[in-house]
This record gives C-alpha cells, structure tokens and sequence, in this order.
C-alpha cells in the first residue's frame, strides 16, 4: 500500500483477472455501507483520467479479510453505485470547504 499524502489514506490496490484471463490493477476508492451490506468502488489503475468505476459488494471472510463478490442484481449494483456518487459529491464539497478555509 502507498501513503497518498493529497488526501492522507493509504491506496490500497488489487488485481483482478477479467473474462479474457488478463489482469488489471484497480485502486480501493471507498468503501461504504448501503442497509446492511458493505460495499466497494474501485477505479482502474491503468488511467489518469478516472471516467470509470466498479462497484462490488464485500463479502466478510473473518479476520478482517474481505473477498469482492459481483453484483448480479440491477437494483442493488443501481443503489450501490448511486451511493457511492453521493460519496464522491460529499468527498468534492469537502474539499471545496477546505480550501475556502486556506
């Protein structure tokens, strides 16, 4: 994991193997609750501009180690991606604020 100091969290980055069997990199952009269930959107590390994201729900293996299931139903992944857009808007109103504060 490498320290972001813009934001101050630590990137946590994980590979995935797509369909064709090939591997990409993705950075863990937030994790969040949406009712009972936790969920993660994550964005390609391959690009500079970020116009994409997947969302995925965490599945709790115990010992704090986590496993991304996909998301099969369209109301959830609609709910789970909606929530992590009002993340983002709150993310960017906070960094608004903070630099009207400087």
């Amino acid at each position: 994991m490498s320290e972001n100091k813009e934001y101050d969290f630590e990137e946590t980055v994980v590979t995935l193997t797509d369909e064709d069997g090939t591997d990409r990199d993705f950075y863990v952009d937030e994790i969040y609750p949406v009712g009972d269930k936790m969920y993660a959107a994550l964005i390609p590390g391959d690009v500079e501009n970020v116009t994409e994201y997947y969302v995925f729900r965490l599945k709790d293996l115990g010992d704090d180690d986590f496993e991304l299931e996909d998301i099969d139903d369209e109301e959830e992944y609609d709910a789970a991606a909606d929530a992590y857009e009002e993340c983002l808007d709150t993310r960017a109103w906070n960094m608004m604020n903070e630099e009207d504060e400087e």
